[in-house]
């Protein structure tokens, strides 16, 4: 990203301008398209999804088997502070290297200034402290610079909204908090990092009537308004 497009994408998350993003169809695509075109190393926080691990390997639908298959061979690592779980994802792939740690309370001294990006998946909503998780991230990257990937549930995202007018709240037990482009750049630029580029997303699969009614309609008012429409958030920061 360019220097003035860095600008322009800070500049509108301020005040009260309109926030303006992309719209990333597939999610764990762009992820998989990020890794392989990464020249270091990648380490990949949450690997296990735990605790849908077992569910998510037998439907074909863990992330972290797909970074593998696209990340260059050696250098993609899976951390996860759920032992259990990584065992599992490791029985499924042998050859993949990983790491039991809970970054938010120390990163192995192995591990530290590794890394040319840290991707952190449907991670940061779940930690009891942002603060201290993405300064582990920080740790995690090499002392000369490196890129930090945020993916998130969405805040602004308009099913929200539709659900709550018919008094539902759908959300996954374990989540502590939501994030729109806004919190979340703070919260990215609070723990040292500055944001490079935003963009909402669809997740990978959805149900029969997101396929074929919602998310076709979130992409043409997208087209008009090119707000934070997707059901989650991807964020690309440097430190």
């Amino acid at each position: 990203m360019s220097g003035r497009a860095a600008a322009s994408c800070a500049a509108q998350m301020h005040g009260g301008a309109r926030v303006r993003m992309p719209l990333i169809e597939d999610r764990h695509l762009w992820l998989e398209r990020l890794a392989a075109g990464t020249g270091g190393e990648v380490a990949h926080v949450g690997c296990a999804d735990s605790p849908y691990t077992a569910e998510l390997l037998e439907a074909g639908g863990l992330l972290h088997a797909r970074l593998v298959r696209a990340a260059r061979a050696g250098q993609l690592t899976g951390i996860d502070v759920d032992s259990d779980a990584v065992a599992l994802v490791a029985a499924a792939l042998p050859a993949a290297r990983f790491v039991v740690a809970d970054v938010a309370a120390g990163v192995p001294d192995a591990e530290q200034g590794r890394y040319a990006l840290v991707i952190a998946g449907e991670v940061l909503e779940h930690v009891p402290d942002a603060d201290r998780f993405l300064r582990g991230c920080r740790a995690l990257l090499g002392s000369g610079g490196g890129r930090l990937c945020v993916t998130v549930p969405n805040a602004c995202c308009p099913k929200i909204g539709v659900r709550a007018v018919a008094g539902i709240e759908s959300v996954h037990p374990d989540h502590r908090v939501y994030y729109s482009p806004r919190t979340l750049e703070r919260t990215l630029v609070g723990a040292g990092f500055e944001l490079k580029w935003i963009a909402s997303c669809f997740p990978p699969a959805a149900g029969l009537g997101g396929r074929l009614l919602v998310n076709p309609l979130l992409r043409g008012v997208h087209r008009l308004s090119r707000g934070p429409l997707g059901d989650g958030l991807i964020a690309l920061a440097g430190c």
